[in-house]
């Protein structure tokens, strides 16, 4: 039930090309693994980051963007006014998984701790499935071609 909310949520995001784009970097940053990936906060004193925070530093890396702080309006700008409540599904729908089925202790606040490795694993291939989906694409009209 979550891991399907989570696909289409991704889905959602991806028939746009700023989501796309958005996607795109961010399965860039968790393939590199300079950072851990977490459910749906932004990051974890930067050493961790959700979905969305790793598109703002693998953007960093390839010089798309400066380094200025500002992860969520970057976010906000490339998904445009019409995604950014697809990012915010997206954001629940990755905290509604991460603790429903990856969460290895629950915590009062925050964000759970998660099975580190089998979160990364199952993201990286939801992103996968859902940018390489180029039947499904061509139906929703979208344009940009998967680059990552």
């Amino acid at each position: 039930m979550h891991d399907v909310a989570m696909r289409e949520s991704l889905e959602r995001l991806a028939e746009h090309d700023g989501g796309r784009r958005l996607l795109q970097l961010a399965l860039r940053s968790i393939e590199r693994g300079d950072h851990e990936l977490v459910s749906g906060c932004w990051t974890r004193k930067g050493d961790a980051g959700c979905l969305f925070q790793h598109a703002y530093w693998q953007g960093v890396e390839e010089g798309v963007f400066a380094d200025d702080g500002r992860a969520r309006a970057w976010v906000t700008g490339v998904a445009g006014p019409q995604g950014y409540h697809r990012v915010i599904d997206v954001i629940a729908a990755f905290d509604r998984l991460a603790r429903a089925e990856y969460a290895v202790e629950q915590r009062r606040f925050g964000p759970p701790e998660l099975d580190r490795e089998r979160w990364r694993q199952r993201v990286t291939s939801l992103l996968v499935e859902v940018l390489g989906a180029g039947g499904d694409r061509a139906r929703t009209g979208a344009r940009t071609p998967v680059t990552a």
